[in-house]
């Protein structure tokens, strides 16, 4: 027994004072791998390269179509279940028609009840060059109610820096798809573990 304890005494040492002894020698970094599910629209099509740069050491799995909108999301959401990644990656609303707001809400909580207790990262919505400030709303009230939902802020982006967005005022540019990728990286990295 006693061996043990003088075994597990010098450890415990050993591991508080390497750093001290060796202050030199650099520690493997702190980040973890993760794995990462993409459901969305032609946005998450544009960031998906970006986002695997980004996140070069992690899984990524892309489950995206160009023009899909919110309700097939969902439907793509439940279809995937169990396989879903720990941290989920959303940009949809883009292509829901105007004045459907009230249908967005209901789908959103039923996206998020969907992800269960995995942390969300949803995209916050541009149509034809300017927020669409109701669904922006509906996902600020639903990230407030919803711990593990995070938002992207892609709308303040575009109204930051006109250049990051398309001609056709929905799309990002080279440069606008690396930048919302950068800050889909930075939020998937603060997502805790799980």
């Amino acid at each position: 027994m006693r061996i043990l304890l003088v075994l597990v005494v010098t450890a415990a040492l050993a591991v508080a004072v390497y750093p001290v002894l060796f202050p030199s020698v650099e520690l493997e970094a702190v980040s973890r791998p993760g794995a990462v599910t993409l459901v969305g629209d032609s946005l998450n099509v544009g960031i998906a390269p970006y986002l695997r740069e980004e996140l070069a050491d992690w899984t990524i799995e892309a489950h995206d179509r160009v023009g899909r909108g919110t309700a097939e999301g969902v439907d793509e959401l439940r279809r995937l279940g169990r396989a879903l990644a720990p941290i989920v990656v959303v940009s949809l609303g883009t292509n829901d028609p105007d004045g459907s707001e009230s249908q967005f809400r209901a789908l959103v909580a039923e996206a998020l009840d969907l992800a269960g207790g995995r942390c969300v990262l949803w995209a916050t919505i541009v149509r034809d060059g300017t927020p669409r400030t109701g669904f922006n709303e509906i996902l600020a009230d639903a990230r407030g109610r919803q711990a593990n939902l995070r938002l992207v802020e892609w709308a303040e982006l575009v109204e930051t820096d006109g250049a990051v967005l398309a001609a056709d005022l929905v799309h990002g540019t080279g440069e606008g798809y690396a930048r919302r990728a950068e800050e889909t990286a930075r939020a998937a990295r603060a997502c805790p573990e799980g």
